[in-house]
């Protein structure tokens, strides 16, 4: 997995680029004499300005599809190297992936089974680890 995906995953380039365009810009937030700020209406474009929080997990959806086939341990343990618990970012990333892949399942006859959130059996979809194997089996949905 890439070191840097928390980066790729959570956050987005900044918006309205001031280094695009070579012409002088007059000041956008308006100051006092002592350069506080003199009205609150005019603090809209610093806050334009600002980097926006991002959710796109499709390199993780990217990676897990990537690794089907393989044992479920190594490919956890490499989502594991390159998140840190200890941070939200890598706390929601494991969350995600734990949500995008169908952990506890089990045979019925057949057919693989897991519960979903009420606690209902219901077959698997997607992603899943084959309850004797452990490996990162992948059920097409259906369309």
């Amino acid at each position: 997995m890439r070191g840097d995906i928390k980066k790729v995953v959570f956050e987005r380039a900044k918006s309205n680029r001031t280094w695009a365009s070579k012409t002088v810009r007059a000041k956008r937030i308006v100051l006092d004499s002592n350069h506080d700020q003199l009205n609150e209406e005019s603090n809209h474009t610093r806050r334009k300005r600002q980097k926006h929080r991002n959710e796109h997990y499709n390199a993780i959806e990217h990676f897990l599809t990537r690794n089907v086939g393989k044992p479920w341990n190594k490919v956890y343990a490499e989502i594991c190297r390159a998140v840190d618990s200890r941070s939200l970012l890598g706390t929601e990333i494991r969350t995600y992936v734990r949500y995008f892949v169908s952990i506890e399942c089990w045979l019925d006859g057949k057919k693989i089974m897991k519960r979903d959130r009420i606690g209902r059996a219901q077959e698997v979809r997607g992603l899943f680890v084959h309850p004797k194997t452990g490996m990162l089996m992948r059920i097409p949905d259906r369309q």
